[in-house]
């Protein structure tokens, strides 16, 4: 349809639709039809792409305004629109010139969001991005930022999603800044990992040093340290012990006494399909486990093996986790 089709909608009914079809999604089911109608809806042009895309990234920034939308998702159910929920959408979606990817069940897409950005990452993929002389950016699975420079900030990395890790030479004089959520970091003279998902960011200083500015005041890490923030607080400075330092950079995962929801939470990221927990009583277990990334499969194993658990596993990379 033509992008001309976007001026029959003033910018504020586009949104409000925007953020009634992500409330739907997320909290609601979803049939064929009602995959079909949302494809139709995003390809209607450029302005309703992008409308959706951003509408998707507020509902994970911004948990306290989710009420309010589901109010208006319901006016609109009202108009003529029917319940959806995160579910199947296959396909190549084309529409206004823009490319929409979906993936397989429980794992949306990669979003115009992602191919918008600069640089991005797929599951399980890794990447090294070179900023500057003597700078770069590891990438994990699952990010993706943008790069630009500033006359006074030098060279500006905005994290949109995901984690990287900035290495910098020592005795570089090259200033590297990095936005991720509220606050902005800088990396001086060795390794900082760092973390932004789901409006949460964590900060771990590897080596050498970085500044952390949040909320008007600034913080300084050395070597061993951590920090984490979300929109309105942060916390104290804690040491971290190196066997907890994030480990994807050494190819592998290491979970200490952590639950199994977070523990499937962190795997998702890197499985080409879906880890799904069929009972959520058995979210709190408390799982140990090491695993290579260049075999993840023996993670499920592993949980098979020592907790208890039952896995079924379906094509496409859909495992379901219950007890046994």
């Amino acid at each position: 349809m033509n992008p001309a089709n976007a001026l029959n909608l003033d910018e504020d009914t586009l949104h409000k639709e925007a953020r009634a079809w992500v409330s739907r999604l997320k909290t609601s089911s979803l049939t064929p039809r009602q995959a079909r109608e949302l494809r139709r809806w995003c390809g209607r042009s450029p302005a309703h792409a992008s409308a959706f895309a951003h509408a998707r990234e507020q509902w994970d920034a911004l948990p306290q305004d989710r009420g309010e939308w589901l109010r208006e998702a319901k006016l609109t159910k009202a108009r003529g629109h029917q319940p959806l929920r995160r579910a199947l959408l296959g396909g190549l979606l084309l529409g206004g010139g823009l490319y929409m990817v979906v993936k397989p069940p429980l794992q949306l897409w990669p979003s115009l969001a992602d191919l918008r950005a600069d640089y991005r990452t797929g599951a399980g993929e890794q990447r090294r991005v070179q900023l500057l002389d003597h700078v770069w950016l590891d990438m994990n699975t699952r990010s993706r930022l943008n790069v630009s420079d500033d006359t006074h900030l030098g060279r500006i990395v905005a994290l949109l999603d995901g984690e990287v890790e900035v290495r910098q030479a020592e005795r570089s004089a090259v200033v590297c800044t990095v936005f991720a959520g509220g606050g902005s970091i800088q990396t001086f003279n060795g390794r900082t990992n760092i973390r932004y998902l789901q409006g949460k960011t964590q900060v771990t200083c590897l080596s050498g040093s970085a500044q952390v500015d949040f909320g008007g005041q600034g913080y300084r890490l050395g070597a061993g340290e951590q920090l984490v923030y979300g929109r309105h607080a942060i916390s104290s400075v804690q040491t971290v012990a190196a066997e907890d330092f994030p480990s994807w950079r050494q190819g592998r995962l290491a979970f200490h006494e952590q639950p199994l929801s977070q523990v499937l939470a962190e795997l998702n990221r890197y499985w080409a399909g879906h880890l799904i927990l069929k009972d959520a009583s058995l979210g709190s277990i408390l799982v140990n486990l090491s695993v290579n990334l260049d075999n993840l499969p023996e993670a499920l194993d592993v949980l098979q093996a020592l907790y208890g658990l039952d896995v079924m596993r379906f094509p496409g990379g859909i495992a379901l986790l219950s007890r046994a």
